[in-house]
C-alpha cells in the first residue's frame, strides 16, 4: 500500500527521532495514531506499541526506507555500581597485562638500578656532574602510550566536590567565561539568560562568554538528582593529555546556542578530567575510551519492557554518547542539533509526565502535611483546652484545701483557746477578802459592761490579763476545766488593756500590780480588742458595783 509524501515524511521524521530499525512496525504504530508523530513517539516509550511488526519479506521496498543515521546506544544506568571496572564487570587486557610486566621488567632494571645508584653517589663524592634516569618513567614507557586514550598519570584522589570545583575553576582561566549563574550574580538587573544578553557577549560586549552551570559534587550526586527532579543530564569529559581538549572547552562549551539550549531546558550538566579519581571512575561506568567526550543520560522506559498495570517506570539510561574531534563528532554545532531535534523531542515527553507525577505527589504529601498539621494543632488546642481545665480545678481544689486546713487550724486554736481559759480560771489565786487590803481594778468591756475585780499588789500584771480574758468563757464549765494547760499550745492574749484618760497601755507582764504607779491605788481600764478578734456572746456577766 503505498503512503502520500506527507505521510513519508512523518515516517522518516519518526524514525530519526526513535532510531528504529522496523519500518514496518513504525508505519503500522503510525496508522495507528492517525499518523501523529507527536502521539506515536508518546505511545512508543510508553509502551503501548501492541501492533505486531509484520514479517519482513524480500522486495525492494528496502531501498526505499529513510535516510540510516547514526544508532543511538542506549543502555541502563545501574548508579549503584561504584568501583574500578567497567559496567561489564571486566577489566581491558592492558590493565591486566600491565602490572605483570611492570614487576617483570622491574626485576629485569634492577641491576641496573642500582649500578646507576652507585655511580651517582660516587660522581656526587667527585663533585662531577651526572644525569639523572627516572627508572619508573623507563618502566612506564617500556610498553608505549596507555591504550584506550587514557591519561598516563594515575587519578588523583580527592573530594570529588573539590575535584569538581578545581575542575570548573580551570576551565574558566582557560576559556576567559564564567557560568551562567556567576554572571547572575555579578549582573546587576540583567537577565543573563536573555536573548540580549547572549547576543551583546557574542560581539564581545559584556563580562564575555558564558560556560554552562556545572555541577559542584559528585557524579552519583548528579545522577540522583537527574532521577529525583526529573531532569535531562549532560556529562563532559576531558583529558588534558588530547591536543582536541583545548579547542573543545574553548569552542564548544562557551558556544552560546549550546550553553542557552543547555540552560533553557534545565539539563544537570557534570563534568571533570580523568585525571582526577572521580571523573575517572565515571568514564569506566560509561565505557569512555576517546577524549573528549559527552554523554546524555535522562529518565526513560526500558526498551520492550512493560508491566502488567502499564508501561514500566522510567530509568535512568544513556541515551546517547559523542566523543571525538571537536571539530566534527563533538562540535557545538552537532552537539545543539541533537539536542533540539533528536534529544528532546525523545525524552521531553516522558519528563514531562514524571514532573507531573512528581508535582501530583508532592501536592498529596503536601496536603497530608497540611492536615497532618491541622491535626496535630487541633490536638494541641484541645491538650491545652484540657489542661487548662485541669489546672482550673486543682487549682480550685487546691485553694477549697486550703480553706479547710485554716478552718480546721483556726478551730483547732479556737478549742486550745478555750481549753487554756478554763484551765487557768481554776489556776488564778481567788480575790483577797473584804477585811483583806486588795487594789480594786474596774474594767470597761467591748460590749460596754463593766468587770470589777480586785488583786491583791503582790500579783502581777500577767494576773490582771487572765482574769479578764477568763471571763470570756461561758458559766457552768467550771466541772470541765482540764488539769493542764493543751499541749505545745502558747497563748496570745487577742485584747490589750489602757487607761481612759490619758491613755496608757499596760502590756501583760510579770510585774506586780503594786508596783505599777498609774494601778497601785485601783484604777479604770479599757479592754480594746486587737484587730480581727471579737468578743465571744456567751461570756460571763460582770460583777458591777
Amino acid at each position: 500500500m503505498s503512503i502520500t509524501p506527507s505521510q513519508q515524511e512523518a515516517l522518516i521524521q519518526f524514525h530519526a527521532i526513535t532510531n528504529s530499525a522496523d519500518v514496518e512496525a513504525d508505519r503500522a504504530l503510525l496508522e495507528r495514531v492517525g499518523w501523529d508523530v507527536q502521539r506515536a513517539i508518546q505511545a512508543k516509550y510508553d509502551g503501548e506499541d501492541t501492533v505486531e511488526p509484520p514479517q519482513p519479506e524480500p522486495s525492494s521496498s528496502s531501498s526505499r526506507s529513510p535516510v540510516a543515521t547514526r544508532p543511538l546506544e542506549t543502555f541502563e544506568i545501574d548508579d549503584t555500581v561504584q568501583g574500578p571496572n567497567p559496567p561489564n564487570g571486566r577489566k581491558p587486557a592492558f590493565f591486566v597485562l600491565y602490572p605483570i610486566f611492570n614487576r617483570v621488567f622491574a626485576i629485569i632494571s634492577y641491576p641496573l638500578t642500582v649500578s646507576l645508584s652507585v655511580f651517582a653517589f660516587i660522581f656526587r663524592l667527585l663533585r662531577l656532574p651526572f644525569p639523572r634516569f627516572n627508572t619508573a618513567t623507563l618502566r612506564f614507557n617500556f610498553f608505549g602510550a596507555t591504550p584506550q586514550g587514557r591519561p598516563r598519570r594515575p587519578p588523583r584522589p580527592g573530594n570529588p566536590a573539590d575535584a569538581a570545583e578545581r575542575w570548573i575553576r580551570e576551565l574558566e582561566d582557560e576559556t576567559g567565561a564564567i557560568s551562567v549563574t556567576r554572571a547572575a550574580a555579578s549582573a546587576t538587573g540583567v537577565d543573563v539568560n536573555s536573548d540580549d544578553a547572549l547576543r551583546r557577549r557574542d560581539r564581545g560586549e559584556g563580562r564575555g562568554r558564558l560556560l554552562p552551570d556545572f555541577w559542584v559534587g559528585s557524579y552519583e550526586s548528579a545522577l540522583k538528582t537527574a532521577q529525583k527532579d526529573a531532569k535531562p543530564m549532560c556529562v563532559i569529559l576531558t583529558c588534558e593529555e588530547h591536543d582536541d581538549t583545548a579547542e573543545f572547552k574553548r569552542s564548544v562549551l562557551t558556544d552560546p546556542d549550546l550553553v542557552r539550549v543547555l540552560t533553557d531546558n534545565d539539563f544537570i550538566v557534570w563534568g571533570g578530567d580523568v585525571r582526577d579519581h572521580e571523573a575517572h571512575q565515571t568514564s569506566l561506568k560509561l565505557s569512555a575510551t576517546t577524549f573528549p567526550f559527552v554523554a546524555f543520560i535522562a529518565l526513560h522506559p526500558r526498551s520492550g519492557t512493560r508491566t502488567s498495570s502499564g508501561p514500566s517506570s522510567p530509568q535512568l539510561c544513556v541515551l546517547s554518547r559523542h566523543e571525538g574531534s571537536p571539530t566534527s563528532l563533538t562540535s557545538a554545532t552537532t552537539l545543539h542539533n541533537h539536542i533540539a531535534n533528536t534529544l528532546l523531542p525523545r525524552v521531553n515527553p516522558i519528563l514531562t509526565r514524571v514532573k507531573n507525577e512528581i508535582r501530583l505527589r508532592k501536592q498529596e504529601q503536601e496536603l497530608i502535611a497540611q492536615q497532618d498539621r491541622a491535626y496535630k494543632e487541633a490536638e494541641r488546642r484541645d491538650r491545652e483546652r484540657a489542661e487548662k481545665r485541669q489546672a482550673e480545678e486543682r487549682r480550685k481544689q487546691e485553694e477549697e484545701a486550703e480553706l479547710r486546713r485554716l478552718e480546721r487550724e483556726k478551730l483547732s486554736k479556737a478549742e486550745q483557746r478555750e481549753a487554756w481559759r478554763r484551765w487557768k480560771r481554776n489556776t488564778l489565786p481567788a480575790e483577797p477578802p473584804a477585811a483583806e487590803k486588795a487594789i480594786r481594778i474596774v474594767v470597761r468591756l467591748p460590749n460596754g459592761e463593766r468587770l470589777t475585780k480586785r488583786f491583791r499588789p503582790s500579783e502581777s500584771v500577767e494576773d490582771l490579763y487572765a482574769a479578764i480574758d477568763v471571763s470570756f468563757l461561758p458559766r457552768g464549765e467550771e466541772a470541765t476545766a482540764p488539769s493542764t494547760p493543751p499541749a505545745g499550745y502558747i497563748h496570745e492574749y487577742d485584747f490589750r488593756l489602757a487607761t481612759s484618760y490619758p491613755r496608757k497601755e499596760i502590756d501583760p507582764s510579770s510585774e506586780l500590780l503594786g508596783d505599777v504607779d498609774i494601778l497601785r491605788g485601783g484604777g479604770n481600764l479599757v479592754v480594746e480588742m486587737k484587730a480581727g478578734a471579737t468578743l465571744d456572746e456567751d461570756s460571763e456577766e460582770s460583777d458591777q458595783e
